[in-house]
């Protein structure tokens, strides 16, 4: 069994806090939420991620604002989906031209009510993990000088969500369901000047990349099982010019139907 990563442990660390500061019993949080006794239990002992609604769930019961736990949970859960192996993101055209190719344009769709697990955005490392989870823990969140991203623009390009903190507080530009049941968004940071793509409820071989004119395609494969429980992301790709498209590309097995959305860059 993997270990539990430190931001995870962090997160479990101030959900415990907040629960013995409000003295609420893990029979009150069952009462007061969607989650079961058993289900706190793993979210407190930090052996399982909650997903963010619990953690706003305790933030609300206890009086807590949300915006610092926000970005701790951001961060251990972009720590969580790491423990997964991700194939690194592949060049501009290097893709072998699928069949049964259709481009949608992006439809109005909810949020996928089937979501199996919530893990998160891509980090490259423990050591640059830990060093955003001391950013956020001593700086707190916000725009402007509440913390502080690590690229922007082309320097951002084939670099990790998680480890350049463009994760934390993102803008959702894009979120569909595709005609298999896969979740789909692209998301941006406009602090870094950049996008990525994330799906779930994926299956082996799932293949999504990201593209904007001008810029250097970014892409990810599900080749591991233990990622068809998480979120799945693409590296940051830098933002093309106002209202120019972004794509995001869902390639399947067998037979390499690929679905296409486009939304308008910020």
């Amino acid at each position: 069994m993997n270990p539990t990563p430190p931001e995870c442990a962090r997160l479990a660390a101030e959900l415990r806090l907040l629960r013995d500061r409000s003295k609420l019993t893990l029979a009150t949080l069952a009462e007061e939420s969607a989650y079961s006794k058993s289900s706190w239990q793993r979210y407190l002992s930090g052996t399982a991620l909650p997903p963010w609604l619990a953690v706003r769930g305790l933030c609300r019961l206890a009086g807590e604002p949300e915006p610092r736990m926000r970005a701790l949970w951001e961060l251990a859960e972009a720590a969580w989906s790491r423990r997964g192996s991700i194939r690194p993101a592949g060049a501009a055209g290097q893709d072998d031209p699928p069949t049964d190719a259709v481009a949608v344009p992006p439809p109005t769709a909810r949020r996928s009510g089937r979501r199996r697990a919530w893990a998160g955005v891509l980090v490259g490392g423990v050591l640059a993990a830990c060093a955003a989870v001391a950013a956020v823990a001593t700086a707190g969140t916000g725009g402007g000088g509440g913390f502080h991203v690590s690229c922007s623009g082309a320097a951002c390009n084939g670099r990790d969500p998680g480890v350049t903190l463009c994760g934390v507080e993102p803008q959702t530009l894009l979120n569909v369901v595709t005609p298999g049941g896969a979740g789909l968004e692209i998301r941006s940071n406009p602090l870094c000047r950049a996008a990525w793509a994330r799906v779930w409820n994926t299956r082996l071989g799932d293949r999504l990349t990201v593209s904007a004119r001008g810029e250097p395609q970014q892409s990810v494969t599900v080749d591991d099982p233990r990622l068809l429980d998480a979120f799945v992301y693409t590296t940051l790709i830098a933002l093309p010019a106002r209202h120019s498209p972004l794509t995001a590309c869902l390639t399947t097995p067998p037979r390499r139907t690929r679905l296409c959305y486009s939304a308008p860059a910020p």
